[in-house]
Parts: structure tokens; C-alpha cells; sequence
């Protein structure tokens, strides 16, 4: 059959059939700005019942806000896509293990969403300013935020790394932001944490009464709490978004606790004992330096010792090869 030129009723057919299939889940962006070629909403249950992040209240109400949260939700989907959806796995993974640690501490569970942002979720994650672990902490902004001496850096371990000690330093410093200054709610004691207190201080001084969406901040604090609340979002409505994947089982160990070594235990014969692999072993004691793959011993650094994570059910065995093979007194 010859080539004919397609009737305009035809055109308008396979046009509208092709923006339906690119449009699931997407609106037009028009003229709102923000992303052009395409533009996420927020779920209309966001609107109806209302969001929070870290306990404060987001006003989605307003045209602004709604706007910069939407455009972060458009920022994660289409351009960090790929890495929010490792986000998620590792949440899965770690996620109970801080979500705990920050109940302890009595700060809102939502911070783990910063910890997401912050690190990726990964251990090793170093910063351009100095930031290493789950939380970035060790710039010289955070280390003003928190106690002196917070945490413990040696040849073989890193308090920064240890998904439960990190977090507890991280916390403390949250909490004393907050101490220190009654004007700050939860969303400001986050910017204070990423930017430095002295910096977001400044800007609370210069509107004192107003929200945080009311007010100038530094450039990072500007985009990371839509961000947040963005991925919050997006979190809470996998369906909606279409990120709706099978999750990962929960990291399954035991934790022995602060063990007192008399010397050091490479993490590759506490494998052995627990008929897994060295990597396994790393994998739930991050706090290793993986250049060693070693727990160090007890000294005047640290006398009580560092933490010690074996494979759910191994824990009795553990401690008493510990005993028995000389690296712990009984």
C-alpha cells in the first residue's frame, strides 16, 4: 500500500494516545515553573489530611510551599530516581536499627530521612567538608553543634560509621541545637545541623516569629527540608508515585553489646565462628575500618570496649569462643 499522509482526526488519535502514556502519574507542568518537561503532584490525601514532618506541621495550603515540595518530589523522581529507590532498600536494611536508636533519644523517627539525603544510607560516605558515616558528621560546622569529643576515630574503628552510635551522636547534637535556641522548632534545628548553627541563627535573628518557609536561609537549608518532606512523600505514597517495590528483609543479628577484648579480633575468624563471611561480618559491624577488618581491643581510649554484632542466634556461642580463645576475660 502506498504511503498516505494521515488524516488530522487520525494525528489527534495517536498524539492523545501517546500523551496518556506519558502522562500516568504526571500533570503539565504550564507555566508553575520548576521542571518543564513533565511535573509530579503532591497526593491529593497530602492535601486533604495534611502532612508533618518531625512533628511540625507543613502548610501545603500555601501556593508557595506546595510548590517547592512539588518540585523536590519532581527533583527525586526524575533526576535521583535510581538512588532514591536504593534509598528505600537500605531503609529497609538499617531503618529499624536507627529508627530505634532515635526513639531512644527521643527525637521525631522522620530523621531518617535526613540520614538518607545525608549519607545515602552507606557507611562509608565521606563529605567535601569532612562529613564521614551515616550522618555526615565531622565538618567543622557539626563538630560546634555537638559535645566535645563526640565521637571516637582510631586505626580500626569509627564511632561515625556504626549505624547506632552515629545515630545517637546525631541526636544528641539535634537535641542540644534545640536546647540552645527556643526559637528553633525541628525544621530549623535540621538546618542548624546541615549549615551550622551560627549561620541559621543569623537568619532566625533577622525574622523572629516567622516559619521557616517564611524566611531566607542558607543555600542547602533553602532546598533540603522540601526535599524531605518531598521524600517523606513519596515514601508514604509508593503506590501513587509508582515505587511501590518489594523491600528487603531487616538486618537479622544479635548485638553482645560493649565487649572488653584483651585483644584485637579480626572480623574474619568471629565469621568463621558463625559460619558466614567476613564481608556478613562487616556488614553489621560497619564500625570496622575495612582496611583492617578489625575489632580492636579495649585501651585508655576506650576501656569499656567497642560494639559487637553476630548473625541472629550466634550470640551465646560467640561470647564463649570469646572467653575460651583468649580475647576476652571471663
Amino acid at each position: 500500500m502506498p504511503f498516505r499522509t494521515l488524516r488530522p482526526w487520525t494525528v489527534a488519535i495517536v498524539t492523545g494516545l501517546s500523551l496518556v502514556s506519558f502522562s500516568v502519574g504526571l500533570v503539565a507542568a504550564g507555566n508553575s515553573g520548576g521542571y518543564a518537561r513533565a511535573r509530579y503532584v503532591l497526593p491529593p490525601e497530602a492535601h486533604q489530611k495534611g502532612c508533618t514532618f518531625a512533628e511540625v506541621r507543613i502548610p501545603l495550603d500555601r501556593r508557595d510551599v506546595a510548590e517547592r515540595v512539588a518540585d523536590q518530589v519532581n527533583y527525586l523522581l526524575m533526576d535521583r530516581r535510581a538512588g532514591m529507590m536504593e534509598w528505600f532498600d537500605r531503609m529497609a536494611v538499617y531503618g529499624p536499627t536507627i529508627r530505634e536508636v532515635l526513639q531512644e533519644q527521643k527525637v521525631p523517627a522522620d530523621l531518617i530521612y535526613l540520614c538518607a539525603l545525608l549519607s545515602d544510607l552507606l557507611p562509608n560516605s565521606t563529605t567535601r567538608s569532612g562529613g564521614v558515616g551515616w550522618w555526615s558528621l565531622g565538618s567543622i560546622k557539626q563538630k560546634k553543634n555537638s559535645t566535645a569529643s563526640p565521637w571516637l576515630v582510631t586505626s580500626d574503628w569509627d564511632d561515625r560509621r556504626d549505624p547506632a552510635l552515629s545515630t545517637r551522636i546525631a541526636g544528641n547534637s539535634l537535641q542540644l541545637i534545640l536546647k540552645n535556641n527556643q526559637n528553633m522548632d525541628w525544621l530549623l534545628a535540621i538546618c542548624a545541623f546541615v549549615d551550622g548553627s551560627e549561620a541559621v541563627d543569623a537568619a532566625v535573628g533577622k525574622a523572629h516569629g516567622f516559619s521557616y518557609w517564611d524566611m531566607v536561609m542558607p543555600h542547602y537549608s533553602d532546598v533540603i527540608i522540601p526535599r524531605l518532606v518531598a521524600l517523606k512523600l513519596i515514601d508514604d505514597h509508593r503506590k501513587f508515585y509508582g515505587v511501590d517495590v518489594p523491600r528487603p528483609a531487616a538486618l537479622d543479628c544479635d548485638s553482645l553489646g560493649r565487649v572488653k577484648l584483651t585483644k584485637d579480633l579480626p572480623l574474619h575468624v568471629a565469621a568463621k565462628w558463625c559460619g558466614t563471611v567476613p564481608r556478613a561480618m562487616w556488614d553489621i559491624n560497619p564500625g570496622v575500618d575495612p582496611s583492617t577488618g578489625v575489632l580492636p581491643k579495649a585501651d585508655g581510649r576506650n576501656p569499656s570496649g567497642y560494639p559487637l554484632r553476630v548473625p541472629r542466634g550466634r550470640a551465646a556461642k560467640v561470647r564463649t569462643l570469646l572467653i575460651s580463645e583468649g580475647y576476652m576475660a571471663k
